[in-house]
């Protein structure tokens, strides 16, 4: 059992609504260390990783662990009931997940749980060597610059340099950035690395941007790219990428 408030819903109705662009079910894990989601898209193209942490609500009380796989698009509509100054209380009941909008009357949507269909899934261990970290936004806005040119953002780091490129045979868009760039927070490169990575993928990720003031992405050449996006204290949300490889 578990019985955890929040007196704004801003933090979890905007990753309730970023996951909803990759997958249309959740499993979302409820434990005393927080709760966690793990879950790959329908494609295998990228996986989301959510941790909450029990600091980032009013109340968390949680009894035992328990498993709470629900459909997204439900849950988003019952969270568009709630006004931003409304305290919220999330809860199961006869296997259903409770939501109660505490404003001046109280509101309860009961929302159906769903059978867990799928094994748990595990975040890959994965290698890197270039690792930047960035101001969120700006990444949000260099991905939605490189939509205007092409469906690919090709990834170059080397030494000292950033270099962001995308389109071909027509328009084109190329934004280089360097270690002592203000947009820039931190940046380790060990190898020149260079890959290719989908901008409808890497749009629906920079919307994480609201959750968090920097971004920290990581790849290697023709490899997978991870993007972390954590707010101290409330929650980290990842994504993992699968590369584009294209004939050379």
């Amino acid at each position: 059992m578990f019985n955890i408030k929040l007196d704004e819903s801003r933090i979890f109705s905007n990753t309730v609504s970023i996951i909803s662009d990759f997958i249309t079910e959740a499993t979302f894990s409820i434990s005393k260390e927080g709760v966690r989601l793990t879950a790959m898209d329908p494609a295998n193209i990228s996986m989301v990783i959510l941790d909450i942490l029990p600091s980032a609500f009013t109340s968390y009380q949680v009894d035992s662990s328990e498993d709470v796989t629900i459909n997204l698009d439900s849950l988003k509509q019952a969270l568009r009931r709630v006004k931003p100054t409304e305290p919220i209380s999330l809860t199961a009941e006869a296997n259903r997940l409770v939501l109660t909008i505490f404003g001046k009357s109280i509101k309860k949507f009961q929302i159906p749980m769903l059978e867990k269909e799928t094994k748990d899934k595990q975040a890959p261990s994965l290698e890197f060597t270039a690792q930047i970290e960035i101001d969120a936004k700006e990444f949000k806005d260099f991905v939605d610059d490189a939509s205007v040119a092409g469906d690919a953002l090709n990834f170059v780091a080397d030494g000292d340099i950033l270099k962001l490129t995308a389109g071909d045979t027509g328009s084109k868009v190329s934004i280089e950035l360097s270690k002592a760039s203000d947009s820039i927070v931190s940046m380790e490169v060990k190898e020149r690395s260079s890959s290719i990575y989908s901008v409808e993928y890497l749009k629906k990720m920079g919307k994480a941007a609201v959750l968090s003031d920097t971004a920290m992405f990581q790849f290697s050449s023709d490899y997978p790219l991870r993007i972390d996006f954590k707010s101290i204290n409330n929650l980290q949300m990842s994504f993992v990428l699968a590369p584009r490889i294209e004939n050379k």
